[in-house]
């Protein structure tokens, strides 16, 4: 894979083609965690479970959750070397281990695994994803909490139509936070 000349921007359908794909990858790892908990946890209710019923961890479900842990990395991959970002490696590396505690520490405050996923999807896409010279992280930090919060409303009214597209809205989220931010750029340089 090439990297971008020094200055030279990465074009619309190439931010988006990073962005599809590493959308398509994090889906993939959100479905291969709840399948996780469902190998997890079963039948059991939530009673059950503050009642103290017993979880044990098997191979099977340790084996889902690293592989749905290492997709996200992989995803992190695509949209740092997609995009072009730069020390590509370096920011799919800060973007996993973000994404991760996000995903991991933020499950035992929601009390839940669709929208800890969601935050760490968003944390790392702040990091993987190049940014240009007029987009920036505070407005890709607050696209990712609108979107984090978003899903966990969603979530509550609507759990089945939340979880599908829990995966799909981060990177869509910080793509649209850059897009305000060159509209108010290019109005900027207009005016």
């Amino acid at each position: 894979m090439s990297q971008a000349a020094a200055g030279e921007r990465t074009s619309t359908r190439r931010k988006w083609a990073a962005i599809g794909v590493a959308t398509l990858l994090l889906a993939a790892s959100f479905w291969v965690v709840l399948l996780a908990f469902e190998l997890w946890l079963g039948d059991l209710t939530t009673a059950e479970l503050e009642a103290g019923a017993e979880v044990p961890m098997t191979r099977e479900v340790g084996l889902a959750l690293s592989g749905g842990f290492a997709l996200m990395g992989v995803a992190f991959a695509a949209l740092a070397l997609i995009s072009r970002r730069p020390r590509p490696w370096g920011a799919a590396a800060l973007a996993w281990v973000l994404g991760g505690v996000m995903w991991l520490g933020f499950a035992f405050i929601a009390g839940e695994p669709y929208t800890p996923m969601v935050a760490g999807f968003s944390a790392g896409g702040v990091v993987a994803l190049r940014a240009e010279a007029e987009h920036t992280v505070g407005r890709r930090v607050i696209a990712a909490v609108v979107v984090t919060g978003y899903v966990y409303l969603l979530l509550r009214l609507a759990l089945v139509p939340g979880v599908i597209v829990a995966p799909l809205l981060p990177l869509p989220a910080l793509a649209w936070a850059d897009a305000l931010a060159e509209r108010r750029a290019l109005a900027g340089s207009a005016g």
